[in-house]
């Protein structure tokens, strides 16, 4: 499958509650209203939870703010998401998406672009994350000087083993990596007024109802972040604790 990632920034006329509110109770049946003719599969939004952890990840890495939340949709492949664009219905259900996302959504300050999804580790059975579980989305620009390539390749090669060695230390339920994709058809969307793409994104879903008290965990905390700075260009990613709206699911 290909997974379209949405970084949202809200209009700078919307409070944060307004805003998520109406993302999630008006928006989002809209999407779902629209699945058939634009062939999605899943729907996901992600809203930003105010949250100390916030701060102490952005602060020890240097990183930027986080941003208002994150949208991903799924499509059977990038084709199937092309062909829906260019029937009569999915141009006007595409239309009308667009038309209210303006309501709410600052496009010159958020970013899409498509990515491929790869699973690192899920420890929940194929359950899903706890009831307590936040996630932490790290919006990922690679390092200076290094191709996205060479990014890709140590994140997942190198980096997302070391994660998976601290998971039950660290109280990590399931881990994904998506990296972006498709460079033309992201060129495309910038051109239309978009931010430019990033590099990706990690989801960690962790329980943040446990406390952890074990010694070991910051040191394994210190680890990630010293490893993460082979390939990430920490000053222009973010990492914050967002929470799932699983708006539909038609992948079962």
């Amino acid at each position: 499958m290909i997974k379209l990632v949405y970084v949202i920034t809200r209009r700078a006329d919307m409070s944060a509650q307004a805003f998520s509110d109406y993302w999630l109770h008006q928006h989002g049946p809209l999407v779902k209203a629209q699945a058939q003719a634009l062939s999605l599969r899943k729907y996901v939004q992600s809203h930003t939870v105010d949250h100390p952890a916030n701060e102490a990840m952005r602060s020890v890495r240097g990183m930027l703010p986080p941003v208002d939340g994150i949208t991903e949709v799924w499509w059977d492949s990038r084709a199937a998401l092309e062909a829906a664009y260019q029937t009569e219905a999915g141009t006007a259900s595409g239309r009308t998406l667009s038309e209210d996302e303006a309501k709410f959504i600052d496009f010159s300050k958020s970013q899409v672009f498509l990515t491929e999804e790869h699973l690192i580790f899920d420890r929940t059975g194929g359950k899903g994350p706890s009831a307590d579980a936040l996630k932490v989305t790290y919006l990922l620009t690679k390092k200076n000087g290094m191709t996205q390539e060479a990014c890709h390749k140590t994140w997942l090669a190198d980096h997302g083993p070391l994660v998976k060695s601290f998971s039950e230390l660290l109280n990590m339920q399931k881990y994904v990596q998506s990296h972006t994709i498709a460079p033309d058809w992201n060129a495309r969307v910038t051109a239309a007024g978009f931010a430019p793409p990033l590099d990706g994104i990690t989801e960690v879903w962790s329980s943040f109802g446990q406390a952890n008290d074990n010694p070991e965990a910051p040191k394994a905390g210190m680890a990630l972040v010293e490893d993460e700075r082979r390939f990430v260009e920490m000053g222009a990613s973010r990492c914050f604790l967002t929470r799932e709206h699983t708006i539909f699911d038609y992948t079962a």
